[in-house]
C-alpha cells in the first residue's frame, strides 16, 4: 500500500479524457511521491525513470490499485532519450498537460572530483537537462489543457534567505547543488514570462529537506519524508490558475528569489 498525499482539492476530470503528467526522476524517493499522488488524482502519469526495469517494479502495484500510471525511459542528459520520449508523448496522447521537472543530482560530497567536475555535472542534470526536457515538449505544453511546469528547486538556493544569518540552513555549503537551483530559479522566472502568451505556466517550488537516497549520509539527518515533501509540488501541478506563474514557493507559502 502506498502513503496517500493529501493534496487538498479533487482534480479528477468530468471530460472525455485524464490529464496528462510526465514526473522526471521519478522512481523512487520525491519524484515517486508526487507522481503517485498525481495518479491518485486522476491523471495520466508517465513515470521518467533511466532504467526501465526500476520504473516498472514500483509502478505495478500502483497499477494494480487503479491508478493510471506508467514508466518512461527519460535520462535528460541524454538528447536521444529525450527526443525518444517526446515522440512516444506525441504518438500515444499528443499533448502534456503537466510536467515535473524532479530529476537532479547533488554532488558536492562526491569523493574524487575536482569542484569544478562537480559543478559541471551538476548543471548538465539540474539545469541544462530540465532545459532539453522542457524545450522537447513545449510543443506537446502547448496542446494541454491549461498547461503547467513546475520545477523542483531549494530554499538553499535564495539569495535572500542565504542572506539572513538566523536562518536555520545559514551554514550550508554545497557549491555546485546551490548555484544549479539558483540557475534553475532564474530560468523559472525567465520560461515564465517568456511562455506565458502561450498559456503554459512555470513554476519553482522547494520540497524541504527530506529523507531520500541523496540524503542519506548527510552529516545532518532529514526527518521529512518524500510524500510530505511532494505536496507543494502536487499542489502547483493540480492548480490551473492562470495567475499562479513564476512563483517560488514551499508548502507554507512564497519564498524570496
Amino acid at each position: 500500500m502506498t502513503d496517500h498525499v493529501d493534496i487538498g482539492q479533487d482534480n479528477s476530470e468530468s471530460g472525455t479524457r485524464r490529464r496528462v503528467a510526465l514526473v522526471s526522476g521519478a522512481n523512487r524517493g520525491i519524484g515517486l511521491a508526487i507522481a503517485t499522488a498525481l495518479a491518485e488524482a486522476g491523471l495520466t502519469v508517465l513515470l521518467g525513470t533511466r532504467q526501465l526495469e526500476n520504473g516498472e517494479r514500483v509502478c505495478a502495484p500502483l497499477r494494480q490499485s487503479g491508478r493510471d500510471i506508467r514508466p518512461v525511459q527519460l535520462d535528460t542528459t541524454d538528447s536521444s532519450s529525450v527526443e525518444a520520449l517526446c515522440a512516444l508523448v506525441a504518438g500515444e496522447w499528443g499533448l502534456l498537460d503537466v510536467l515535473v521537472n524532479n530529476a537532479g543530482i547533488s554532488l558536492d560530497h562526491a569523493p574524487g572530483m575536482s569542484l569544478a567536475e562537480r559543478m559541471e555535472s551538476t548543471m548538465q542534470l539540474n539545469v541544462v537537462g530540465t532545459l532539453r526536457l522542457i524545450e522537447g515538449m513545449l510543443p506537446l505544453l502547448e496542446q494541454g489543457d491549461h498547461p503547467c511546469i513546475v520545477n523542483i528547486s531549494s530554499e538553499l538556493a535564495s539569495f535572500g534567505l542565504r542572506a539572513d544569518a538566523s536562518w536555520p540552513y545559514a551554514e550550508f555549503a554545497l557549491p555546485a547543488y546551490q548555484a544549479s537551483k539558483a540557475a534553475l530559479n532564474a530560468l523559472t522566472l525567465s520560461l515564465a514570462r517568456t511562455l506565458g502568451p502561450a498559456g503554459i505556466r512555470v513554476n519553482a517550488v522547494c520540497p524541504g529537506y527530506t529523507e531520500t537516497d541523496a540524503t542519506r549520509d548527510a552529516p545532518v539527518k532529514p526527518t521529512r519524508s518524500p510524500v510530505e515533501a511532494a505536496r507543494v509540488a502536487v499542489r502547483l501541478a493540480l492548480d490551473m490558475s492562470p495567475d499562479t506563474t513564476g512563483t517560488f514557493s514551499n508548502e507554507n507559502g512564497p519564498l524570496p528569489w
